[in-house]
C-alpha cells in the first residue's frame, strides 16, 4: 500500500509540474526540477493519511526515506518520459 503511495504522490508531482508549466507556456525541458525534500513532503502527506485511514502507526524515518526514494525516482522517470513527448 505505501509503494503505490509513493507511486501517487510521484505522478500527483508532476500532474502538477506539467500544469503550472502549461499555464506559463513554458515546454517540459531540462534536467528535473524536483528535490529529496519536496518529494519527503508530498510522499509524507500522502502516506500519513493511508495510514490514518486504515488506523496505522506513522512512518518511521526509514521508511519514510525509502517512500521519499520511490517518490523522487519516479517523478524524475516521469518528467523525463514527458520530455521526450
Amino acid at each position: 500500500m505505501l509503494d503505490a503511495t509513493a507511486l501517487d504522490a510521484a505522478r500527483a508531482w508532476i500532474e502538477h509540474l506539467v500544469e503550472e508549466l502549461s499555464r506559463e507556456g513554458r515546454a517540459i525541458e531540462g534536467g528535473w526540477p524536483g528535490t529529496i525534500n519536496e518529494a519527503r513532503g508530498r510522499c509524507g502527506s500522502l502516506a500519513a493519511r493511508a495510514l490514518a485511514v486504515h488506523a496505522m502507526p506513522a512512518l518511521d524515518r526509514d521508511e519514510l526515506g525509502r517512500l521519499t526514494r520511490i517518490a523522487y525516482d519516479e517523478a524524475r522517470r516521469l518528467w523525463r518520459a514527458s520530455e521526450k513527448t
